[in-house]
């Protein structure tokens, strides 16, 4: 039934209703995704205003480093095994090919069920030597045990939600984030105020987590039982080993990449400082996950080609960033009112790393090169250009925390981010010949300059004016970007046809 219905959709369309046809998928996919990550987001952001608030600086400090290292060891209980199903996964769907599928996804959590007990069984026994000798802190040592619990968990959860992903099922995202932030944030709320403290939230993460498993289990073996049950077809090992191979390098190479700065602050300066700059770096994201397709659009890509390609990446590009621009760029006008309302007074020291990283929100619309060489078996390209980054950000870490402090670890993370999105973009201008048009970039900018004006100039002093400030904000942006045909009546027809109206 799966196969059949599928096959369905493969009809031969000309290109524009191919295209029409995909958008609507592609939008419907994004609802959900984007449904589930504002779930988590705000959740997130809860969490971090409670426990901010509750553990006070220091123990926040030790939670949130806590939680790095977990992410940081995260990557080798997957090493790119959860990517690597969603590609061949829908590989094998675009085929129409059930054994094949059931080959692929047995192969690939044999391989992830090794990783997942080597990583987490190391890290638990080798707690108490990373609190005392790499992080100077004992108390350090049970968060760690507790996390390294956490990451087996989490991973196992990973990979049953890149089996629904690549079978192009986003609904599951949806309900796997309810499940896991309604678990995670009355766990956490309950444990905490039971007198738990960092632990209390740790074991939170553990709870919820089990919960979403068990969730996800239920809807794979009653949804796609016949994805897992049933005879296999040898698969070409080799062509996977290659791909997860290249992407095993770049998943260590990203994490690090993505968390050194926190783990780097934790090393040259105090605990308390990694709370400023992770409560500062959750706001971004949070803002930042919204906003991304790139998660929504790989299994979409793999199957597409030439034009149809080519004519995807540019909506896509163009749409995204009419909102990744006005958000990074606004974003450090009102950051001040931001962390006031959600952090408190406590946390006016990460003010000055928010501007900095609120650039970060620009890859939503910069994300998507990666995607395109995954989804092409091309992972070499955006794992070479990972790993300059990643020894980037190091350095330059290095060389501006001792310098600068938190405001420092900002600027290397943002510099060696740019970095990495400028090599992807010639790359694949050489290798697809897929490039944005410069005034998909330019319009959004002058029409966020706009608005960025009114926005230095508004002072609220309220969360209601706050939030009519950044209405009002948003109208100018769009007037200002409807004004420099930034966006037009086409597109608000093309929204209409995705929508079926």
């Amino acid at each position: 039934m799966l196969l059949k219905n599928y096959a369905e959709q493969k009809i031969k369309f000309p290109s524009d209703k191919t295209q029409l046809v995909i958008a609507r998928k592609v939008a419907r996919n994004a609802v959900y995704n984007s449904s589930a990550t504002l779930i988590g987001n705000v959740s997130g952001l809860i969490i971090t205003v409670f426990l901010a608030r509750a553990l006070g600086p220091d123990n926040f400090g030790i939670y949130s480093l806590s939680i790095s290292i977990a992410f940081l060891v995260l990557v080798f209980t997957d090493l790119g095994i959860n990517q690597t199903v969603i590609r061949y996964v829908s590989f094998a769907l675009g085929k129409n090919n059930l054994p094949m599928l059931r080959g692929y996804i047995r192969e690939l959590a044999k391989m992830k069920i090794v990783l997942m007990t080597i990583s987490a069984f190391s890290l638990f026994t080798l707690s108490g030597h990373l609190a005392v000798y790499a992080f100077h802190d004992e108390r350090l040592t049970i968060p760690i045990k507790i996390v390294s619990i956490f990451i087996f968990l989490y991973s196992l959860s990973g990979f049953l939600t890149g089996i629904f992903n690549g079978l192009n099922d986003f609904r599951a995202n949806f309900i796997k984030s309810i499940t896991y932030e309604l678990f995670r944030v009355t766990s956490i709320v309950i444990l905490v105020f039971l007198g738990y403290s960092v632990i209390g939230a740790l074991f939170g993460f553990i709870i919820a987590t089990l919960a979403s498993i068990c969730v996800l289990a239920i809807l794979l073996f009653r949804n796609y039982g016949e994805c897992i049950f049933g005879s296999i077809e040898r698969i070409e090992l080799r062509r996977v080993v290659r791909f997860t191979g290249y992407l095993t390098i770049g998943s260590i190479a990203w994490t690090v990449f993505a968390y050194v700065d926190s783990v780097m602050i934790g090393m040259f300066m105090s605990a308390e400082y990694v709370g400023y700059y992770r409560a500062s770096y959750s706001i971004i994201g949070a803002v930042a996950g919204i906003l991304s397709l790139p998660a929504v659009l790989f299994p979409v890509f793999v199957q597409l080609e030439g034009r149809d390609l080519e004519n995807a990446f540019n909506r896509v590009f163009k749409y995204s960033a009419m909102l990744a621009v006005p958000a990074s760029i606004g974003l450090p006008a009102i950051s001040k009112e931001v962390v006031l309302a959600v952090y408190g007074s406590k946390y006016l020291a990460a003010i000055p790393v928010f501007w900095v990283l609120s650039f970060l929100i620009l890859r939503s619309a910069v994300g998507f090169w990666g995607v395109i060489f995954n989804a092409k078996e091309k992972p070499e390209y955006p794992v070479r250009a990972i790993l300059l980054g990643m020894v980037m950000n190091i350095a330059l870490n290095y060389v501006m925390i001792p310098a600068l402090g938190i405001v420092g670890a900002a600027i290397a993370t943002l510099t060696s981010n740019v970095a990495v999105w400028s090599i992807l973009a010639y790359l694949s201008k050489r290798e697809f010949g897929i490039f944005f048009s410069p005034s998909h970039i330019l319009k959004p900018v002058i029409a966020s300059l706009i608005m960025l004006v009114f926005l230095i100039y508004a002072t609220p002093t309220t969360i209601l004016e706050g939030i009519a400030v950044v209405l009002v904000g948003a109208a100018i942006y769009f007037v200002s970007l409807y004004a420099v045909r930034g966006v037009g009546k086409e597109d608000l027809g093309y929204f209409l046809e995705i929508l079926g109206r």
